[in-house]
């Protein structure tokens, strides 16, 4: 890397062009900008004591054609001033030759348009001194070429460029901003192609200014390590197309979607955050380009970026599977991680469509039943990024089945008459959920309609002055009635009079145009059906529709012996490849007994696995039945038995555990026994057929 300080028209002069890489941010600069560099330029050049005016860094890297007969320069950094000089130089020899000056500071106006904006001898698109990226590249080339028209082209360059031609209403101005121009000093910067790390040196020159979105720096970390001509296809062919499926939302969508993307790519059981993203993705892009082409990683994000756009925002063609998103992205925007994987088997053929929509309803019924229930939501996202790292290829709608049926107390689905229960006393209203819900039991039905307009009403109003007839309906305790029912399931609907109905009396709300009588809604049978409005009405109509959403939001259905089967296959994983030396305690003398315990469990049957923990090995058939733990001498042996059931002969062999706090390194409970010698298998050999025989009933 080579710095030095250097008059910008020394930078600018001379055949060359400066190239904006086509990732970059299009040209941003605001009139208040182009204001203060204008004032900064008039006053350098009508001041004699000023010899100088620094205004920046411009960092270079030469692009790949350097010995062509016009060198290239990649514009790492500075584009905004570049750009804003350029207009401002466009935009004075514009003004002089509307005055009708030849020259400017007895420099001909063809040179100062040579020095600056083309190359004499350049063809096509070498002719300009700089070439933006994107739309702005023809708007400043049309400026260039033909400073008076400025049809077809908008944003920020013509903005600027008229900004700078109302400065110049004389020659006085002209030449002042002339001579300003030549005051101008910037340091540049010149990168070393293979020896110097662009994008690192960006990074450290915007680490001061308007933070830089994820996207924004993963994009130019990905690109900008490649020639101009790698950058334009790479970008054109797979990064703009991926910016494309984010549409308008890309800005704001990007960052969160990179989030997932490290979360799947990088194997975590927790959400990755935010402020890890950038730092991740450097070692995971660097660690992938080792093994695959700059263009298959793209690929790879891109792929992620699909399924994250057809997710997050709708754009799934398939509206079965649209439909089935729009439910559960109403309800939580983290399931992210989950919907990618699940994708990616769908799209290998691994998963049906059938199954994939399975598994979405599945998420859906265990996030809503957890929020009717006020079960904690705030871990959802963690929930799901580690959901994502257990769907393997095959059987992935039960591998989520699975782990969903495993959760622990604080995560676990909520049960039947948890979710009934909840639905009959929470005031719903209350709840973000509360219109979701409504919607869901309505239109749960082939025959659908539109509650996009409707709005939440309550059958018996929420004014505290109810009408006497309401006071009369609902008897002596109307105001208890009114305290408990308002905001419950039972007494809230769906309407699109909800004007109309206000307060007004039961017999008026079924009976006005628009009324209950007259409303096509399946939610509001209850209210047709009935001649009164009590809590005995809103109770049973509570319960009818909490018995439609046990069906709606089924239980999770999961055999216990499937999730043996998984927690056994879980800990064979992690016991893979251990012996009972990597268990802590084990000596000579113990070691040699659990060789001779190991042997005779074995001869019990073909079913039998040794898993190898770190401070105890235990037998498992489908479930665990005997573990034994190295003390100094002997071996503590832990059988689950219940011990209350044992004869009394058998219970002289042992001592029941179930009033033991804790068994010191041991994780099992039932009966204990220990191992001594070689003689106490003998004893002991009933006792632990019985454990064995007992785990396969």
């Amino acid at each position: 890397m080579q710095a030095r300080d250097v008059f910008l028209t020394q930078l600018m002069q001379g055949p060359k062009q400066f190239l904006v890489p086509i990732f970059q941010r299009t040209y941003s600069w605001k009139e208040v900008h182009c204001a203060q560099l204008y004032k900064d330029i008039i006053q350098a050049g009508k001041s004699g004591q000023v010899q100088s005016h620094f205004i920046g860094s411009v960092v270079l890297i030469p692009n790949q054609q350097m010995m062509a007969a016009i060198p290239q320069w990649q514009v790492i950094d500075g584009q905004q001033r570049l750009t804003t000089i350029t207009l401002l130089i466009a935009a004075m020899v514009q003004r002089a030759r509307e005055l009708g000056l030849e020259t400017i500071a007895a420099t001909p106006l063809a040179g100062i348009a040579d020095y600056y904006l083309t190359n004499s001898f350049g063809d096509g698109v070498l002719r300009y001194k700089l070439l933006l990226s994107k739309s702005d590249k023809s708007s400043l080339c049309t400026l260039v070429d033909q400073q008076n028209r400025q049809d077809g082209i908008s944003g920020k360059i013509p903005q600027n460029y008229s900004y700078f031609l109302e400065r110049f209403k004389d020659s006085d101005a002209i030449e002042s901003a002339y001579q300003g121009l030549q005051k101008l000093k910037v340091v540049e910067v010149t990168l070393q192609t293979g020896q110097d790390d662009p994008q690192a040196i960006f990074e450290s020159l915007n680490s001061t200014g308007v933070d830089l979105s994820q996207a924004d720096l993963i994009r130019n970390y990905v690109l900008m390590r490649q020639t101009h001509e790698v950058q334009t296809r790479l970008y054109e062919e797979i990064w703009y197309p991926m910016e494309q499926l984010f549409g308008s939302a890309y800005a704001n969508k990007f960052d969160r979607f990179a989030q997932d993307l490290l979360t799947l790519v990088t194997r975590s059981n927790s959400l990755v955050k935010a402020g890890d993203v950038y730092t991740l993705f450097k070692q995971w892009f660097s660690e992938q380009i080792k093994e695959h082409s700059v263009e298959d990683v793209l690929g790879g994000i891109h792929n992620h970026a699909r399924f994250y756009a057809a997710y997050s925002l709708l754009k799934e063609e398939d509206s079965d599977l649209r439909e089935a998103f729009s439910d559960l992205r109403t309800l939580v925007e983290v399931a992210t991680p989950v919907i990618i994987r699940l994708y990616q088997l769908h799209e290998v053929g691994n998963l049906s469509k059938d199954e994939f929509i399975k598994s979405v309803r599945l998420l859906e019924s265990y996030v809503l039943r957890r929020s009717v229930c006020d079960m904690q939501t705030r871990s959802l996202g963690n929930i799901f990024a580690s959901l994502a790292q257990k769907i393997t290829n095959e059987r992935p709608l039960e591998n989520l089945s699975v782990a969903i049926a495993r959760f622990s107390k604080n995560s676990r689905f909520p049960n039947n008459t948890e979710f009934f229960e909840a639905l009959l006393h929470k005031d719903l209203y209350e709840s973000r959920i509360c219109k979701f819900v409504l919607d869901r039991l309505e239109n749960d039905s082939k025959e659908r309609i539109d509650t996009n307009s409707f709005s939440i009403e309550h059958v018996m109003p929420q004014n505290e002055n109810m009408r006497p007839e309401w006071r009369e309906m609902l008897g002596s305790e109307w105001q208890s009635i009114q305290q408990t029912w308002l905001h419950r399931l039972g007494n809230l609907t769906l309407t699109g009079y909800n004007p109309e109905y206000s307060d007004k009396d039961f017999q008026t709300k079924k009976s006005i145009p628009g009324g209950f009588n007259e409303s096509p809604l399946r939610l509001n049978r209850d209210m047709r059906e009935s001649e009164q409005w009590t809590e005995r009405e809103m109770e049973a109509r509570a319960r009818r529709l909490a018995e439609q959403s046990i069906t709606l939001w089924p239980m999770l259905q999961v055999s216990p012996e499937l999730i043996s089967r998984y927690e056994l296959e879980e800990h064979k994983r992690l016991s893979h490849g251990k012996t009972a030396k990597d268990v802590s305690g084990f000596n000579n003398s113990t070691t040699l007994l659990f060789d001779q315990l190991n042997q005779y469990i074995n001869e019990m049957g073909t079913d039998i696995s040794l898993i190898i923990g770190k401070k105890n090995l235990t037998f498992y058939t489908l479930e665990p039945f005997l573990q034994a733990v190295p003390r100094k001498n002997y071996l503590a042996l832990v059988l689950v038995l219940d011990y209350e059931r044992l004869a009394p002969e058998v219970q002289e062999l042992c001592t029941d555990t179930s009033d033991w706090s804790f068994i010191v390194n041991a994780t099992l409970s039932g009966v204990y026994c220990e191992l001594h010698t070689e003689n106490d298998l003998g004893k002991l050999a009933g006792l632990m057929r019985m454990a064995y025989e007992e785990a396969l009933s």
